[in-house]
């Protein structure tokens, strides 16, 4: 038998890399929301840009062209706030007022009585939908006052958006970063997956902005014409839960059904395959042509992206899954296509 010995050499400048590399990585993890807001940023400079591109082709400042923008969102903003915030009040009293009636209901459905208190559910829910009421009812005060969280109140609004104005402001200001932190001989290819990222992002708010305002209009009408109560507060909810892939709308049609079902079971059954309708018609026509065109992910990736993200970052990363994803995936295809 013979045996020998394995001598490993480890070099001062192998530690010293080893312990940068821990270094970047605990100075990521102690600024991962201000690197959220930042990529947040990012995202809004992706959708403006073309629109700055254009504009500028017809000798328009970039600046005046960000402003315009913000200025039109602003305006959209307000309007449907000042519209829609009146009867989102109501309605949200009306369905606190409402639970006692649900609770029950549901209990008896599912045969939960004698597991959990009606009694304390009912209070806990009263109180998350009251409180609900009264923020948007203070909508215009709640929006100034600060909160301790970055990713949270006016200060983290304000700073996404300077950034991205400065970003589209300054022409290729993206690509200009990468070549200052960038090797010489990766610049090429940084640059390249930086346009298609940016492209991607763009078109992925856009067509996130898209689903949500479709689907949460023909859900409030829907619902409306089907006699559920709640219809414009409950079709604004599964706008809003767009932005959450797959289990989103998912998470969207609880509250419809049971609403309907304190009305009879006839209604909420119908309630229900209204949704499942709505459900198909995203699938199959809304997601491939928005979505899936717009970013080109699998939907197998998306669902695993979100659960990833909702594992590692929670509600916010669940939020962000799909544009790292998307930024991931351009990485992978050039990979792949290189080897090939």
């Amino acid at each position: 038998m013979v045996s020998g010995r394995h001598t490993v050499n480890v070099t001062s400048g192998t530690i010293f890399r080893t312990i940068l590399i821990l270094v970047g990585f605990w100075f990521v993890y102690v600024i991962f929301d201000v690197i959220i807001l930042v990529f947040a940023a990012i995202i809004i400079a992706s959708v403006i840009e073309p629109i700055a591109n254009w504009a500028g082709r017809r000798r328009v400042p970039r600046a005046v062209t960000v402003l315009l923008v913000y200025t039109l969102f602003l305006i959209l903003l307000s309007g449907a706030v000042t519209i829609l915030i009146e009867p989102l009040k109501v309605q949200s009293v009306q369905l606190a007022q409402a639970i006692p009636d649900i609770v029950p209901a549901v209990y008896e459905f599912v045969g939960a009585s004698g597991v959990l208190t009606e009694d304390g559910t009912i209070e806990a829910l009263q109180s998350t939908v009251f409180k609900l009421g009264d923020n948007i009812a203070n909508i215009s005060l709640n929006v100034f006052q600060g909160t301790r969280t970055v990713f949270s109140g006016l200060f983290s609004l304000i700073f996404v958006f300077i950034i991205a104005f400065y970003l589209v402001m300054e022409k290729d200001a993206l690509k200009k970063f990468a070549r200052l932190v960038t090797p010489q001989k990766h610049v090429p290819y940084v640059e390249r997956v930086l346009v298609q990222a940016q492209r991607k992002l763009g078109r992925w708010l856009i067509a996130q902005m898209a689903l949500g305002i479709i689907i949460g209009t023909v859900v409030g009408i829907g619902l409306w014409l089907l006699g559920v109560k709640y219809a414009l507060l409950l079709g604004i909810v599964s706008g809003l839960l767009e932005i959450i892939p797959v289990i989103g709308p998912i998470i969207a049609a609880v509250p419809g059904v049971l609403v309907a079902m304190t009305q009879s079971w006839v209604l909420a059954l119908v309630a229900l395959g209204f949704y499942v309708l709505v459900q198909q018609m995203e699938n199959h026509l809304l997601i491939p042509k928005l979505m899936q065109k717009a970013v080109g992910l699998n939907p197998l990736v998306t669902i695993i992206a979100v659960l990833l993200g909702a594992r590692l970052g929670g509600v916010i990363g669940m939020l962000m899954a799909v544009p790292f994803a998307t930024i991931f995936s351009i990485v992978l295809e050039d990979i792949f296509a290189k080897s090939r």
